[in-house]
């Protein structure tokens, strides 16, 4: 893993961050605050099971990151939405932060946001371009090809927000960027991506204090037959 003591904003340099920006899909002009210094970057450690998905799925051995917030900052932001959230209104998904290839041609990399969709929402039942559906022990489920991966978690939140999460989906989204020649993604890359999501959506579920503990099983990935 490369890491740097530098804000990443400015070793990247301005032109080089608007790629980014585009490339990763991340947030840069939808309210995120600026990119800040983690160590180890978005917390994945190169010897984590995170670290080890990561590198296979963005094909490369070393990668580098745009944090734009703390798990707490996120954690933050959904307890303040879940109340708010609805079959016809939502809080725009917050970015937890953006990785990427470096050191080589031909890596992907991967964007993290999270948020709430109302259970009644329309949105759950879309379905993605050529996605496949899946589920997840413990009753996670989802949609994934080959940019996209989304994940559907029940979260029995403790005290006065435990009304609000019975009607609402914890929601975790991984954007995957494509290199130039792209490899065509089996469904055995989609299972890593999808097992990574998850992983970083267990991040956020522990911290938000799930009581029912939705994500503390491995992720074990179950594709279903298509609608």
């Amino acid at each position: 893993m490369r890491t740097s003591g530098r804000d990443p904003l400015k070793a990247l340099g301005q032109s080089t961050a608007a790629l980014v920006c585009g490339l990763m899909l991340a947030s840069c002009t939808s309210g995120e605050p600026e990119a800040k210094n983690e160590q180890p970057p978005c917390g994945i450690s190169p010897s984590s099971q995170e670290g080890v998905l990561l590198r296979d799925v963005i094909a490369a051995d070393a990668f580098d990151a745009l944090v734009y917030n703390s798990t707490s900052e996120v954690v933050a932001t959904l307890r303040r939405a879940l109340p708010e959230t609805g079959p016809e209104h939502r809080i725009p998904m917050r970015t937890r932060c953006a990785l990427w290839a470096v050191g080589q041609d031909g890596g992907g990399g991967v964007t993290f946001r999270f948020g709430w969709v109302s259970r009644a929402s329309k949105e759950v039942q879309y379905p993605l371009p050529n996605g496949v559906p899946f589920e997840v022990e413990g009753g996670t489920f989802g949609q994934a090809n080959d940019v996209d991966t989304t994940l559907y978690v029940g979260c029995e939140m403790p005290g006065e927000l435990g009304e609000a999460s019975k009607s609402a989906w914890f929601h975790a989204k991984a954007e995957h960027s494509v290199s130039s020649t792209p490899a065509a993604v089996d469904q055995a890359a989609r299972d890593r991506q999808t097992a990574l999501t998850y992983l970083m959506a267990r991040r956020i579920t522990e911290a938000l204090g799930c009581e029912n503990k939705p994500l503390e099983k491995p992720p074990v990935v179950k594709p279903l037959p298509s609608p």
